[in-house]
């Protein structure tokens, strides 16, 4: 476990700015991350209609804003990093959508200083693998009770607490104590040069950060069968078994128990009434697969 003190989380920002100038290139080198940052999208674009306002916690240079923004929605992207907003807005403006784009430079901890300032209410919101970032969530999820409509949608894809291929391969290659870096309340992620904290969740730890705001919908696995990104090099070398994998992933990944035990899982959450409860996930009606379980993740 790293340093877990509020400079410590400072760092991201830093890391990201470094890698602003090729960050659009990682997809094009690592298949596994062209893999998961797909599905997302597909999912985002699934969720918000043409015509939907919507706030994205942690854009990057804005691809999936962006993605948004050129099927009609209108999006106000936050971002802690300066040259990421810079690549945001560049490309934007590229792309003739800067009328769809409010992009800020905010970490998302800063919403629970600013919500009068985006003039809400949002109709949903996403936070696509950035949330790991953030020390705690709980602030966070009151900040988006105040910005989002009643019943809104909130996606959100985290890192999870248990990853099952890492777990799998880690005691294969006599290596556990790898895998369970992730049962740490923080640990260290590498981005660039630099090695930023990051927090793990399992389905419950994210609904108890999120509680009595959001309860969840749906989630998926992202991805099950596929490896973590950092594995890339060696994943790529077997074209036609990944192939199979990702398939398989596909369908594989929405079911429980297996739901929750990918790289990260993308939970989508409904903003509620305060008198609404959490569900049981461990309840037969809200497992994925099951007829009683509403909208589910495809």
């Amino acid at each position: 476990m790293i340093d877990s003190g509020e400079s410590a989380w400072e760092t991201g920002a830093v890391a990201y700015d470094e890698l602003a100038g090729r960050y659009d290139l990682v997809p094009l080198e690592n298949r596994i991350n062209r893999l998961m940052r797909g599905v997302s999208l597909s999912h985002l674009l699934n969720a918000f209609p043409a015509g939907s306002r919507v706030l994205e916690i942690g854009c990057g240079t804005g691809e999936e804003a962006l993605a948004l923004a050129s099927r009609g929605v209108n999006v106000v992207p936050l971002d802690p990093s300066r040259e990421m907003i810079r690549v945001a807005r560049a490309t934007s403006a590229e792309r003739g959508l800067v009328d769809r784009v409010e992009f800020h430079q905010a970490r998302a901890r800063d919403l629970t200083r600013l919500p009068s300032s985006f003039h809400g209410p949002f109709d949903g919101g996403y936070a696509s693998f950035s949330l790991a970032y953030e020390p705690d969530l709980r602030p966070i999820a009151l900040a988006l009770h105040r910005l989002l409509r009643p019943d809104a949608r909130f996606l959100a894809s985290v890192p999870s607490r248990l990853c099952l291929v890492e777990f799998l391969i880690a005691v294969g290659s006599a290596h556990p104590s790898y895998s369970g870096r992730r049962l740490s309340p923080s640990h260290g992620h590498k981005v660039g040069t630099h090695l930023v904290p990051i927090r793990t969740y399992t389905p419950d730890s994210l609904l108890q950060a999120f509680a009595p705001h959001f309860i969840l919908e749906d989630m998926v696995a992202l991805p099950l069968l596929v490896p973590p990104p950092y594995m890339n090099r060696l994943y790529s070398r077997f074209e036609g078994i990944a192939d199979a994998l990702e398939r398989i992933d596909s369908k594989l990944g929405k079911h429980f128990p297996f739901r929750s035990v990918g790289d990260h899982f993308l939970a989508r959450l409904q903003h509620v009434a305060l008198d609404r409860t959490q569900p049981n996930l461990n309840d037969p009606k809200v497992r994925l697969g099951s007829k009683l379980a509403p909208n589910e993740l495809g």
